[in-house]
């Protein structure tokens, strides 16, 4: 009976991890009402969800935070330049949709092009937030890092997206008929596609020449 009530039992090890993903996605979404913070906010997420959650790390709330402030400014802008993507594709999306309605050749044309571009941010917005939580770079390497990385590895990236998609659809969904699901979904899709994306991020990280011991450095996103 004892055994059962041990820290070390695997039904509280997963019960703590299902609470923590609660926990934080109620962080997370919190950070996220001002809209403009929802780029440092997700990348705190993912920083948080694989250190803290899968690396079992330092503490959650600690570690979400340190990330949010020392990507605050980077993650804000990259939240605009996505915002105002958004925007110009939405125009662009209804004039050329009103000019194929028309008959018009260049309209479909034009919509077709639109649709190949929407799914190439998406490829690259599914990295960038997870890139700029690991890689010290600038907002110019940044995107052009997210870019390489979604096209380099593109069976992982459509694999991502359709992950993405799925969860969106879902929490949609669940905002009328399980809320809920609403403060677990977030945690779910982060911590399924930590799993590829860490694969992929070990590729480029450095090679280091000393280990943890003689240094004292704790790498543990080389896990």
């Amino acid at each position: 009976m004892s055994s059962f009530f041990s820290s070390e039992n695997k039904i509280f090890i997963v019960l703590g991890k299902v609470f923590d993903i609660m926990i934080l996605g109620i962080v997370w979404l919190l950070c996220c009402v001002p809209v403009i913070t929802i780029g440092p906010a997700s990348t705190a997420f993912y920083y948080t969800v694989v250190k803290v959650i899968r690396r079992e790390r330092s503490y959650l709330l600690k570690e979400f935070f340190r990330s949010f402030k020392l990507n605050f400014v980077q993650g804000m802008l990259v939240t605009l330049i996505y915002a105002v993507l958004a925007f110009v594709m939405y125009i662009d999306f209804n004039y050329a949709l009103q000019l194929s309605r028309e008959g018009s050749k260049i309209g479909s044309m034009m919509f077709g092009v639109f649709i190949v571009l929407s799914v190439f941010v998406l490829f690259t917005m599914l990295y960038v937030f997870p890139v700029l939580s690991r890689f010290t770079v600038t907002i110019k390497h940044l995107f052009k890092w997210s870019f390489y990385l979604s096209v380099r590895h593109i069976l992982w990236t459509l694999l991502l997206a359709v992950l993405f998609v799925f969860t969106a659809v879902v929490l949609y969904f669940s905002i009328f008929y399980a809320p809920p699901l609403v403060l677990f979904l977030p945690g779910i899709y982060t911590l399924i596609s930590s799993f590829p994306m860490e694969c992929i991020f070990k590729r480029y990280m450095p090679k280091e020449e000393e280990t943890d011991e003689e240094d004292g450095v704790d790498r543990w996103y080389n896990e």
